[in-house]
């Protein structure tokens, strides 16, 4: 480096401490900025995997529904965990037998770890209603992770800390009446 003379008549030579204090500053906020990025994108792929778990437990429900069409109805209604025994082999009948299996899934029992259930979104709930003849409306409500805007539906309304973390996924099934 070449060395230059200063006001004074002092050779001046290198960086001054001034220079380096403020590179190291410049220098812990790209650190800090690149470590707030690295975190808020493992919450969004968290939350995508949470959102694709309710996709999932949708589309299993809704291919139940379809698969006992003529008992549709019965299987409208809140859906929220605790409550059904673990093993649905003993429910009297095909519907009974499709919600205890359906409300362990928001449970998440088909995927864990050695220490919890992880195969379902965090405190997973779901409704199911018939707004007109032949038409369901399925939905798979959980509590997200960063706060949003609250959904517009109404299925696990109230349930969560905070409205602004409550995520839902819902889909519309409609049943043709055949042979009528």
């Amino acid at each position: 480096m070449p060395m230059t003379t200063s006001a004074f008549g002092r050779r001046v030579r290198g960086f001054t401490m001034i220079e380096i204090l403020i590179a190291l500053v410049l220098l812990a906020f790209g650190m800090l900025s690149l470590a707030r990025g690295i975190a808020r994108s493992s919450q969004e792929e968290f939350e995508a995997y949470q959102r694709s778990q309710a996709m999932e437990l949708t589309q299993d429900i809704v291919e139940r529904i379809e698969g006992n069409r003529k008992q549709a109805a019965q299987y409208v209604g809140d859906y929220i965990p605790g409550a059904q025994p673990e093993d649905c082999t003993v429910a009297p009948n095909v519907v009974a037998r499709d919600q205890c299996e359906w409300t362990n899934k928001l449970l998440g029992v088909d995927t864990h770890d050695a220490l919890r259930n992880i195969g379902a979104p965090m405190a997973a709930r779901a409704c199911i209603t018939n707004p007109a003849p032949n038409v369901y409306i399925v939905a798979v409500a959980w509590q997200g992770v960063l706060p949003t805007g609250a959904p517009e539906s109404a299925c696990g309304q109230d349930q969560f800390d905070r409205e602004a973390n409550r995520r839902v996924f819902s889909t519309t099934l409609q049943i043709a009446t055949l042979g009528a």
